[in-house]
């Protein structure tokens, strides 16, 4: 016996019916968010793997922090940035270090840390050409927003579950994004 299946677009609409029925959790701006305070990032847990099935969860980070070194660092392993957000959110910016961690552990050490160790990147959500790739284990990264009103900006990650963050000590050095103009934001 043939069954055949009449192909259908991918709408809003379809998505939130199969959401509904329990067969998939949608990933789209301004779904899911983490209760944060001021100068403080959280996340919450949307999923975890069954143990059997590989350590693995998908969380949603939403960031509220503005001094980057409260929570720049690495991780053992790799994780996934899916910057599926609200674009009329706070700007948000993705601080990379351009160097893996024991490199920029020594620079901060021999007081030879410069702006051009790092790169800051004005994160774009949404974007199929930019908004979704893999940070490498041992790269050192970090987000900030302003400290202005505003939807806070939150995007998802997918991670080994028990991963944690090497946070950076800069000792003496401190980050700091610049105002994108003179108006202040």
């Amino acid at each position: 016996m043939i069954i055949e299946l009449q192909p259908c677009l991918m709408s809003p609409t379809l998505m939130i019916d199969l959401e509904n029925k329990g067969l998939i959790i949608r990933l789209s701006p301004g779904k899911h968010s983490a209760v944060s305070g001021a100068n403080e990032s959280n996340n919450a847990v949307i999923y975890v793997s069954q143990p059997e099935n590989g350590p693995h969860k998908l969380i949603v980070a939403t960031i509220n922090a503005f001094d980057p070194s409260l929570y720049f660092g690495s991780h053992a392993d790799n994780e996934e940035f899916l910057l599926i957000g609200n674009p009329d959110s706070k700007p948000l910016y993705l601080i990379v270090a351009l160097c893996k961690r024991a490199v920029l552990l020594e620079k901060i050490k021999n007081h030879s840390l410069g702006a051009q160790d790092f790169v800051a990147l004005r994160v774009k959500f949404n974007d199929p050409e930019v908004s979704f790739f893999v940070m490498l284990k041992d790269t050192p990264h970090g987000e900030v927003t302003v400290d202005v009103p505003g939807v806070l900006a939150s995007f998802y990650v997918t991670e080994p579950r028990d991963i944690v963050t090497d946070k950076v000590n800069f000792g003496d050095y401190t980050l700091r994004v610049l105002r994108e103009d003179a108006t202040g934001w």
